[in-house]
């Protein structure tokens, strides 16, 4: 069922026996969030159900959170879509962020003893959503990161669009993990992406828990920045 409000924002909802689950599809700026918000409370509030809301921002910047204490913030997620030329012109891409010992590879270089130690590994050293087995497809570009001859990382790329390949999964283990390394990862995928295809664009999502990765963004991201929304689930707090 498909509800519209005078100001032209436009939601759906599905109820379940014990949830509401409201999806907004209208794209909001901030100012308008706390105002839908609060009209969700008040409409569905008594129903004595679990009310999610899940609504899209196009504003991307650091103070983007609700002063409600009446919604609880279950998942963020920042999706963005760059020029992946003007990515590569970034003046922090161009430092050389990895030590002596770390080396970067195709994914197709993958040996069968890494295949192997990944096939153990999940849920062990990395979590299944990340698994880099698990896709039928991936795209030339998609990398490895070794320590020595340690497997310690991946960027697995998937073909999108004919103009757009999307960095789906970017892992670096946990002792190796530096924003430097994962850094480094992307570009040197972006340059490949350049150098062997014509596609001109990327996208990609960085979780609302990343702060490191989101403050480099908001500094930086802007000159290639295309495309942003920021995809929020809200909960009601009983």
């Amino acid at each position: 069922m498909v509800y519209k409000q005078s100001v032209e924002q436009e939601w759906s909802i599905e109820e379940q026996e014990k949830s509401l689950n409201i999806v907004v599809s209208t794209k909001l700026h901030h100012t308008q969030l706390e105002e839908l918000l609060a009209h969700f409370a008040v409409e569905y509030g008594t129903c004595n159900k679990d009310i999610y809301v899940q609504v899209s921002e196009v504003e991307f910047n650091e103070n983007n959170d609700i002063s409600s204490d009446k919604w609880k913030k279950e998942i963020a997620q920042h999706v963005f879509i760059l020029d992946a030329l003007k990515v590569k012109e970034l003046p922090f891409f161009n430092r050389n962020h990895l030590k002596e010992g770390y080396t970067i590879h195709l994914i197709q270089e993958l040996t069968p003893q890494e295949i192997d130690i990944i096939e153990k590994g999940e849920n062990v050293w990395f979590p299944t959503r990340f698994h880099p087995l698990r896709y039928e497809t991936v795209a030339n570009n998609s990398l490895i990161l070794r320590h020595h001859k340690e497997l310690v990382g991946w960027c697995v790329v998937l073909p999108s669009t004919n103009q757009l390949l999307m960095y789906d999964n970017l892992f670096v283990k946990e002792r190796y993990q530096s924003l430097g390394r994962s850094l480094s990862l992307f570009w040197h995928a972006i340059l490949l992406q350049l150098e062997q295809t014509p596609m001109k664009y990327l996208t990609f999502v960085v979780d609302g828990e990343n702060e490191k990765m989101l403050k480099v963004l908001r500094n930086k991201v802007h000159v290639p920045l295309i495309d942003y929304q920021k995809v929020t689930v809200f909960k009601l707090m009983d």
